[in-house]
């Protein structure tokens, strides 16, 4: 999706920011405010990049959902995706259970390194299609339906702090 030295300016404006969500059910942020699978995270118009996310997403994203999923296509306006950075960590949140997204599609890009270079563990499983991805190249992911068919997990963070970008589609 992305080169290795964009996920790391990512990391470090998330963590600059410094103000992740505690995992809680109740999130403000979102509507209704309350998150049925929470994670400690930051949303992009938290950091001012949502609108810029956007164009991404237009810009380079449509094509490929449109070609893997040619029955749904990408909203052209409104503000339908929810888009974060998640931070997993052994002392704080380290896996997030299994679950849907609250999405149409979830696009999921891994944004360090595994496989004990920046953390071990870690990962994510999708359930029913019994695959697990471990250790992907920074800003390389995962496009998957996410409310219906692609139960996941984010398996345990042992060591060292792993980070993802996710973007909820159509949500």
């Amino acid at each position: 999706m992305f080169s290795s030295t964009f996920a790391s300016h990512l990391i470090d404006e998330c963590e600059a920011f410094g103000q992740w969500s505690g995992g809680d059910h109740k999130d403000e942020r979102i509507q209704g405010g309350y998150e049925p699978v929470p994670t400690q995270d930051i949303h992009f118009k938290q950091i001012g990049f949502h609108t810029s996310w956007k164009y991404i997403i237009q810009t380079y994203l449509r094509p490929i959902t449109s070609y893997y999923f040619p029955s749904f296509a990408l909203p052209t306006k409104g503000d339908s995706t929810l888009d974060f950075v998640v931070r997993y960590r052994p002392d704080k949140q380290d896996y997030l259970r299994p679950h849907h997204d609250a999405s149409t599609v979830t696009l999921n890009v891994a944004l360090n390194q595994g496989g004990g270079v920046e953390y071990e563990g870690g990962g994510t499983r999708f359930v029913r299609q019994n695959c697990t991805l471990r250790n992907t190249t920074p800003g390389w992911g995962t496009l998957s339906p996410g409310r219906l068919t692609h139960l996941h997990e984010g398996l345990k963070t042992t060591k060292g702090t792993r980070y993802i970008l996710v973007s909820f589609i159509d949500q």
